[in-house]
């Protein structure tokens, strides 16, 4: 924490960088001023107005500044403030589902005992399978709950995909402020994006404040889960530092994710080329690219991220670019955090919820971005009002970045429409592409030389480092452990022999009692939604309410039905017909989140993010099977 007293000058200085917007709200939350309601958001404040809000906060926060936090406002003046902040009238859905994002409350979205505790029966424990984001969450969800557990984390350290990435440049595109846990409110970033280095820092920080550390094993990789239904217990085959073990768990949620497996593509010629191939996620820690020709074979947000770093240390850069991205900016990438916005946050009672709140905001109304507008097109529209105009934005964007060098430009406009495939931030990837030494190569790789890559063209490319930046192999779910529910039943062929991988509401399978997975199939939310740390605690907290359902009511099974399971999949299927990304103007042939084999969308939910959000707050009991009667002696 700094020290809370500082000069009026300081405190002008910290105010003038920070968000306005939060500014207003604490000063009026702190005040309750009502010339602050009539204040308009702080795009639209004149330089009087600017003027006038900056002085009062300065003049407040030079007598009052403190280390206090602001309790949450009743239901009425929260939603009135969260109102008052977007300048909307919220409905009932969206304020339930934005409520928790102003991280008043200690524990926002995860649940607590009401009352006493009840007594934990022996041997029911709860087994965390990685230690990225979504097993960290998980573990703190169990701490509020008293539960034992222990986190199986295959590597040496926390991280997940953040611990296997780690690439020039790597980092958050998201702001860091919405990346963050919501329990976690006095960590400070160094940089508006966090750095992976950083973020990795940050997960060894929360896993050592709220005691998730002492219950991880470090270096256990999970290998076959088998659920023992003479006992309801899983067993876990695990290769351990120590040589291969049996661990039982009464609960296992799976927290490996959707980035765990690197997707390693073979090119002809692999087995020949004489220098070096490394992708992203296994990229060499000693790598030195100084003096030597690398070619960059994709785009996505891993392959746009690098350029810049490696342009500034390589010889030559050649981008490969298969499919052209909608690659859009983000206000202060790459800045760090001001000291005086440090200040504000730890000084300024509520300036952090509200400035953590604003952050997010725009992930809101974004929903209509990724829906078709059949009347839209009717009219000549392409896909709805707000896509085309971020079209036409988007365009003006690459033309500006390149200079408008018309010979970039003809390769670089996608033929598809902006968010129905991952957005991609920019980091000076268009003006990388603009350098002497940078060259994009557009025409399809053919194959790999001893000394280089041949396109379809015919022409050759000398280069010493291929990086094959293509990304992970994002529905297999689960791999590389084998995972047995009831009467043997094998998840990965049970999916293989269906359409692949699927679950109810992303997180449960029928046959698998017991089971959960964050980040499961069809669970990456499509829009309108709270940043993706946030949606890891609301799956973590829905695990927390069945735990709780088992102990007080003492269910030894927990597990969705077949016709539960059946009848959500449907539903999403058709929900999924209204999204831009199962169009051609979304294009579907070209998009890691549609399976084209099974024509269905294989990574995203689609419904609109707060009746998603419904589903785990408000959990359908009638879709589970509970049994009940208590099997604790047996695991004894």
């Amino acid at each position: 924490m700094s020290e809370t007293k500082k000069d009026r000058a300081y405190i002008r200085r910290a105010i003038e960088a920070a968000d306005l917007n939060a500014v207003r709200m604490a000063l009026y939350q702190n005040t309750g001023d009502p010339d602050l309601c009539r204040l308009p958001p702080a795009l639209e404040l004149d330089d009087a107005q600017r003027e006038e809000l900056i002085d009062q906060a300065v003049s407040w926060l030079a007598e009052n500044a403190s280390q206090r936090s602001l309790p949450e406002p009743p239901a009425t003046e929260l939603r009135r403030l969260m109102n008052m902040a977007t300048d909307e009238e919220m409905g009932d859905l969206e304020f339930e589902a934005r409520r928790e994002q102003t991280a008043f409350r200690q524990f926002p979205f995860l649940v607590e005992w009401d009352g006493d505790t009840p007594k934990i029966p022996d041997g029911f424990n709860v087994a965390i399978i990685g230690g990225g984001f979504a097993g960290i969450v998980m573990a703190v969800q169990c701490e509020l709950l008293g539960i034992p557990y222990f986190v199986l984390e295959r590597h040496a350290e926390f991280g997940g995909t953040w611990h296997i990435n780690r690439y020039p440049d790597v980092r958050v595109d998201t702001i860091s402020l919405t990346y963050e846990f919501s329990f976690e409110k006095s960590y400070r970033w160094s940089e508006y994006f966090a750095r992976g280095e950083e973020v990795r820092s940050y997960l060894d920080h929360v896993a050592n404040k709220f005691g998730v550390r002492a219950h991880t094993r470090f270096g256990h990789d999970l290998k076959r889960a088998a659920y023992d239904e003479n006992r309801d217990l899983w067993r876990l085959d695990v290769d351990t530092p120590d040589g291969p073990r049996t661990i039982e768990a009464a609960v296992v949620v799976s927290a490996t994710g959707l980035f765990a497996n690197p997707k390693l593509v073979e090119f002809e010629g692999s087995d020949v080329f004489g220098g070096q191939i490394v992708h992203p996620a296994r990229w060499p820690r000693d790598l030195s690219l100084e003096g030597k020709r690398v070619a960059i074979i994709g785009n996505g947000s891993t392959g746009i991220q690098m350029v810049g770093a490696i342009a500034e240390e390589a010889e030559q850069t050649y981008v490969f670019q298969r499919t052209p991205q909608w690659i859009m900016p983000r206000d202060k990438y790459g800045l760090p955090v001001e000291p005086g916005v440090h200040w504000l946050m730890d000084n300024f009672p509520g300036y952090w919820n509200w400035a953590r709140y604003l952050a997010g905001a725009p992930l809101f109304d974004t929903h209509a971005l990724v829906t078709t507008d059949e009347d839209w097109r009717a009219e000549g529209g392409q896909v709805n009002p707000g896509s085309d105009a971020l079209r036409k934005d988007l365009v003006e964007y690459v033309k500006k970045e390149t200079g408008g060098r018309q010979d970039l430009i003809d390769r670089l406009i996608p033929d598809y429409a902006p968010f129905s495939r991952r957005p991609v931030v920019d980091n000076g990837w268009y003006r990388a592409l603009t350098r002497d030494d940078v060259e994009l190569v557009t025409d399809p790789i053919a194959r790999l030389t001893k000394s280089g890559i041949e396109t379809a063209d015919g022409k050759v490319r000398e280069v010493d480092v291929v990086v094959t930046a293509t990304g992970f192999e994002v529905v297999k779910y689960l791999h590389p452990a084998q995972f047995l529910g009831r009467e043997g039943a094998d998840i990965h062929e049970t999916w293989e022999a269906a359409d692949g991988p699927r679950a109810w509401i992303g997180m449960m399978v029928p046959r698998f009692p017991n089971f959960f997975m964050l980040y499961g199939p069809n669970s990456q939310p499509v829009s309108s939604g709270p940043s993706q740390s946030t949606w890891f605690t609301v799956w973590s907290a829905f695990v927390g309410r069945c735990m709780k359902r088992m102990l007080t009511d003492g269910l030894s099974r927990i597990e969705v039905t077949q016709e539960a399971y059946d009848a959500y999949n449907e539903a999403l299927d058709e929900e999924a017909t209204k999204l831009v990304m199962m169009t051609r103007e979304g294009g579907i042939e070209k998009n890691y989140y549609v399976n084209n084999e099974h024509g269905r969308v294989q990574v995203n939910a689609p419904w609109y993010g707060p009746v998603f959000q419904q589903m785990f707050s408000n959990v359908d009991w009638d879709a589970l099977e509970m049994t009940a009667e208590s099997k604790t002696a047996a695991r004894k």
